[in-house]
């Protein structure tokens, strides 16, 4: 875990979804007080927690500030459960050794000695000397190289840090105090609170230092008037280590960079650490951007938060951009609800394919043999958060069927679909193998009057995917394979005059899908695609109208034309869910509609026993063709 304060993301994700969605709100704090380290405090804030630039809060529990650990019992007792896994001494080794530390349990203990001397060497003769004293220590912090070496390589300690951290120098006001403001500059508190923060030490000290002052005016009235600006901290003091910042460095920004050297990645990391944030845009997004922002930030309580990785750099770099640049659409994994969403209607692809049931064309006891290649468009619109998707199916089917008298015809077949889904920078490809069979019985005769229709269809497709998730995130690969399962019942009746035939049709479709979960690879933020179990259930209703055979030559041209609608019993979207760092994520299809009309032409051409046909299709802005060639014996 990164600090201790987190619980499992699994345990919490409910939680955390709630939070994103009612933005970031100001957390009251709860750092315990210490009765034998009186300045110990949590530099998130003193009661409630800093709200910070770019909307966001300071976390509690990440950064610990306080003077020396010379803990009681009771106290010790109390820090340990804290979750502290680093303490940062600033003191120097003659300090260290009048009053060492008493470490918590498991903490990790490092002397920094940010002055750089054996022992405090501090002689004013005046109370002007000491304040003088007191703002050149903190310029030094600026102006002094060897000191901004050694805060920075103890800024470069705490962002690797993997729980809580503490620094500490003797009274926790001085070297503690610049410490702390400049963590909480980088994180984008306020001017205003930073010094208020600094200026709480007078607070959080008062009954010790007036006990100290009272024991000095008694014994020394003339020293304790020379201590008196030493004992607690004044506003010229820090105020003085941040104008030498914006003399040599210009910002606060320079001073961490150039002064301390801090890569700009350890910022976001010290910065991720210690900030929450609400989104840029977040409250505005709606369908799948608005889930996407959500995962997004809830993983900011995540393992991948406040460490050295691709999310929380991007994550950074987006609340200083403004902008979550278009990962909210990405992240989630839309493609993979469009492309189940496609499977399932790829059973009416199939359906709608398979004309050879009727038992028309042939004679008592003839079977047929025929082929069929096809091709079809599957392109839906973008809608509210939602991103378009662009898809195609192309296949090749071939099968037998026989007319067993003049009532009954069966068919049997088996083909292959490649289909290919892309959207939202995904893209999805599925090769699905198929078998199906059918057929029709008419209640007088298979060429005319009231018939009867069945066919069931089962597939197994195996599934590749790959998402540019983009913002630096890289690349999310993943496969898997699954089913499809298919069943229509059609009643009709065939209405023959000397130059045309009706058909008129109503029927019910069932459709099932089966993917197996998988877990995608190539990013921080790949998923756990859970495993997909999703019905449709359709109303189908069509016309078809035949025109009477014309020879032309040896072949005899039939033109029809056909007019369909489905109406979706159950909900016409598809969902997939998948999981970021146990956080899940929901995603929904761009194809939503319930009413779906089609209309097609078809031409077919018979030559003795052989028959070749074209066949093209409109549905709701897209087009498709099949060419089919049978044979009769």
């Amino acid at each position: 875990m990164m600090l201790s304060l987190k619980t499992s993301v699994s345990a919490t994700a409910l939680a955390l979804a709630f939070l994103s969605a009612q933005g970031v709100a100001a957390e009251t704090l709860n750092t315990p007080r210490l009765s034998s380290a009186d300045n110990f405090r949590d530099i998130a804030g003193t009661t409630t927690a800093y709200s910070t630039a770019r909307n966001g809060v300071m976390r509690q529990g990440v950064f610990y500030r306080s003077n020396a650990l010379t803990l009681s019992d009771a106290d010790l007792a109390t820090v340990n459960t804290l979750g502290i896994s680093d303490v940062y001494d600033l003191r120097t080794p003659g300090e260290v050794a009048t009053a060492p530390d008493r470490v918590p349990t498991g903490a990790s203990y490092t002397n920094v000695n940010l002055m750089g001397n054996a022992s405090v060497h501090f002689n004013p003769t005046t109370a002007d000397e000491a304040r003088a004293f007191m703002q050149d220590g903190e310029r030094a912090y600026v102006n002094n190289s060897d000191m901004r070496g050694r805060l920075a390589g103890m800024l470069n300690d705490m962002a690797a840090a993997d729980g809580a951290s503490l620094f500490h120098c003797t009274a926790g006001k001085d070297r503690t105090g610049w410490t702390a403001a400049v963590l909480q500059s980088l994180a984008g508190v306020s001017d205003a609170d930073i010094m208020t923060n600094y200026l709480a030490t007078n607070d959080y000290t008062a009954d010790r230092v007036a006990a100290t002052m009272a024991y000095l005016n008694a014994t020394n009235p003339a020293y304790a008037e020379i201590m008196g600006p030493v004992m607690g901290v004044e506003a010229s003091y820090l105020q003085a280590g941040l104008d030498e910042v914006a003399s040599q460095y210009g910002t606060m920004q320079n001073y961490l960079t150039e002064g301390l050297g801090l890569s700009q990645e350890t910022i976001y990391v010290l910065r991720g650490k210690m900030v929450r944030y609400e989104l840029p845009g977040q409250q505005d997004m709606t369908g799948n951007a608005a889930a996407g922002a959500e995962v997004l930030s809830a993983l900011q309580d995540s393992d991948l938060s406040g460490r050295y990785t691709d999310y929380n750099y991007y994550l950074q770099s987006a609340i200083d951009a403004g902008t979550l640049g278009g990962v909210e659409a990405t992240v989630g994994g839309q493609v993979h609800a469009d492309a189940a969403s496609s499977l399932l209607r790829e059973i009416g692809l199939i359906d709608s394919a398979l004309p050879y049931a009727t038992g028309r064309a042939m004679a008592d006891g003839q079977s047929q043999f025929w082929t069929k290649g096809l091709s079809f468009q599957d392109d839906q619109d973008a809608r509210s958060g939602i991103a378009s998707s662009d898809g195609d199916v192309n296949g090749f089917m071939m099968g037998m069927s026989k007319r067993f008298d003049g009532q009954i015809a069966a068919y049997a077949g088996a083909g292959t679909l490649q289909g290919s889904t892309s959207s939202a920078e995904g893209q999805a490809d599925t090769d699905q193998i198929f078998v199906t069979a059918g057929g029709r019985y008419g209640f007088d005769s298979l060429d005319q009057g009231t018939f009867v229709s069945a066919n069931v269809t089962a597939a197994q497709f195996d599934y590749d995917s790959t998402r540019q998730i983009g913002g630096g995130l890289g690349t999310a690969k993943g496969s898997t394979d699954g089913n499809l399962y298919g069943a229509s019942l059609k009643l009709g009746y065939d209405h023959v005059t000397a130059d045309y035939r009706v058909t008129p049709t109503v029927g019910i479709r069932f459709s099932h899908l089966k993917r197996d979960g998988f877990t995608e690879t190539g990013s921080e933020v790949a998923l756990d695609v859970d495993a997909l179990s999703e019905s449709r259930r359709d109303l189908l209703l069509g016309v078809e109208l035949e025109a009477k055979p014309t020879a032309m030559g040896n072949w005899s041209v039939s033109p029809a034309l056909n007019i369909g609608y489905e109406h979706a019993l159950d909900d016409a979207a598809t969902s997939s869910t998948g999981r970021i760092e146990g956080i899940p994520v929901e995603q929904v299809s761009a194809f939503d509609s319930r009413d779906v009309f089609r209309a097609g032409a078809s031409i077919s051409a018979k030559l003795d026993r052989l028959t070749l046909s074209a066949e093209g299709n409109y549905q709701d802005g897209n087009s498709g063709g099949m060419l089919s060639a049978s044979y009769s014996f």
